[in-house]
């Protein structure tokens, strides 16, 4: 009996020593390494700045590319939205599609009407609010671009005491006002009686009610601003 149960503590023990040896002898898999993974996020940023720090190389656009190319990006509004050392805006205005724009010209690029940082260039432009409630004095002035346009300040109007009122150059009868976003700077320069001068920049002539844009400058500003009209 005592020899039965040595062989069996025998064997046991011979098993778990097998366990141990073979165990021991085999190779540990390695974990595989993280994987690096770049966000969208990053990569769109980088390429972003990529283009912003080139966009002063890139040759100026073409008006015959799509819509969206040809305007002036928000982000370069601060750098080339400036005057010249004789104090003129170094924009100009040219013809496209029917209508006459603010050109940016070291680019090419076309500058929409109601933009804010003209207005520190001495350039007042707007789309004309409230032509529906004017539609008779609308249909009856020449609003075509380049046409002449009246200014008429109503410091005493009951909705807004900045108000500055636009009419067709050879009439009385208001068609809109500016918005009350230009209105307050232009009212202040008005005031002082200094001579400003307006164009139509987007309209129609005598018979129709589309929409119209203007451009108010001093004289000699929006001389130089048609420079390149004539």
């Amino acid at each position: 009996m005592e020899l039965i149960l040595a062989v069996c503590f025998f064997l046991v023990a011979l098993y778990f020593v097998y366990k141990g040896v073979v165990g021991a002898s085999k190779p540990k898999t390695a974990a595989p390494p993280p994987i690096a993974v770049r966000s969208q996020t990053s990569a769109a940023r980088s390429g972003t700045q990529y283009v912003a720090k080139n966009l002063a190389h890139l040759p100026a656009p073409s008006l015959s590319l799509p819509d969206s190319s040809i305007y002036l990006s928000s982000d370069r509004w601060d750098e080339l939205l400036v005057s010249d050392a004789a104090g003129m805006p170094t924009l100009y205005l040219q013809s496209h599609k029917g209508r006459l724009w603010l050109t940016e010209p070291t680019t090419g690029l076309l500058v929409s009407v109601g933009n804010k940082h003209l207005r520190r260039m001495g350039i007042w432009s707007v789309s004309v609010r409230g032509l529906d409630y004017h539609k008779a004095a609308v249909r009856a002035g020449d609003f075509r671009p380049g046409s002449k346009v009246r200014l008429v300040r109503e410091p005493n109007n009951a909705f807004d005491k900045n108000a500055v009122a636009v009419c067709a150059a050879s009439s009385n009868d208001i068609i809109g006002y500016f918005n009350k976003g230009m209105a307050p700077g232009l009212a202040k320069v008005l005031d002082t009686e200094a001579p400003v001068e307006a164009i139509s920049v987007t309209g129609d002539g005598v018979g129709k009610t589309g929409p119209v844009q203007v451009v108010a400058a001093s004289p000699a500003i929006l001389r130089h601003l048609l420079r390149k009209t004539h």
